[in-house]
């Protein structure tokens, strides 16, 4: 009697344990869930075009400029009897412009593990937003579209780019020592009062209710009143609605004309 007593003590300790196990892996497989939760990040892979800008200080979306960015501007523009137009021949502006354009000219963004690449069909403008815990380099040659590195705060792709080289010319005027900061998240067309711009409305219709949002604000104390903060709001469009940027060839063959032998 004794012998089955114990018998049975044993047989329900065994299952205590074997719960106590069974549980303590089972919140060992939640937490890991959420764990493997917290790592998956928006994906922006796909093509973008934006829609509208809004200032959210109100007032229009334009920069608003010092007095002496201004005057810098204008001094600028007195050497030179004409302003040939960027786009025509080729030169990209550059940040913050190429995010804020609503000429109807897509950005398309491939994301990896270690950084997003976006190529704006305006100009073939490439920019890389490392995301890999980098910081910037301790230096670095001053482009248009600068240096850029990025940071997760929950959903939320946090952009800082700095390096960016001098371009003196309106809409958005910058000296090496500006600095730009977006905050990056997806929405739903649903969730924003923003609608397209009567232009972006003609144009070919989304792929889905995706809205990529781009929160910018611009601090260059050489042009600007303050920091210069605009909400551009991108639809998601179809990868037959990017193509190939070909001005430069255009003025090679112009070149390539003024070069023919006369026969």
């Amino acid at each position: 009697m004794q012998r089955k007593s114990n018998v049975v003590e044993y047989a329900r300790s065994l299952s205590t344990r074997v719960l106590i196990v069974l549980g303590a892996a089972l919140v060992g497989f939640v937490n890991l869930s959420d764990v493997a939760r917290a790592q998956v990040k928006p994906e922006f892979s796909g093509v973008w075009m934006a829609f509208t800008v809004e200032n959210p200080d109100g007032g229009g979306t334009g920069a608003r400029f010092s007095a002496a960015g201004e005057a810098k501007l204008d001094a600028f523009l007195a050497q030179f009897h004409e302003i040939p137009e960027p786009g025509a021949n080729c030169v990209g502006t550059g940040m913050p412009a190429v995010m804020l354009s609503l000429v109807s000219y897509p950005i398309e963004i491939a994301q990896t593990a270690s950084r997003l690449l976006m190529v704006a069909e305006l100009e073939t403008q490439v920019r890389r937003v490392f995301i890999d815990g980098r910081g910037h380099p301790e230096n670095a040659f001053p482009s248009g579209v600068g240096d850029s590195v990025g940071t997760w705060d929950g959903d939320t792709l946090v952009v800082d780019t700095t390096f960016l080289e001098e371009w003196p010319l309106r809409p958005w005027p910058r000296s090496e020592d500006a600095h730009i900061v977006e905050r990056m998240y997806l929405t739903k067309r649903g969730d924003i009062a923003a609608r397209p711009t009567g232009f972006v409305a003609t144009l070919a219709p989304p792929e889905s209710d995706d809205v990529l949002v781009v929160d910018i604000t611009i601090t260059d104390p050489a042009y600007y009143d303050g920091p210069q903060r605009r909400i551009a709001y991108y639809q998601r469009m179809t990868d037959a609605d990017t193509s190939e940027y070909a001005c430069s060839r255009g003025l090679w063959y112009d070149l390539l004309e003024a070069q023919r032998i006369e026969q």
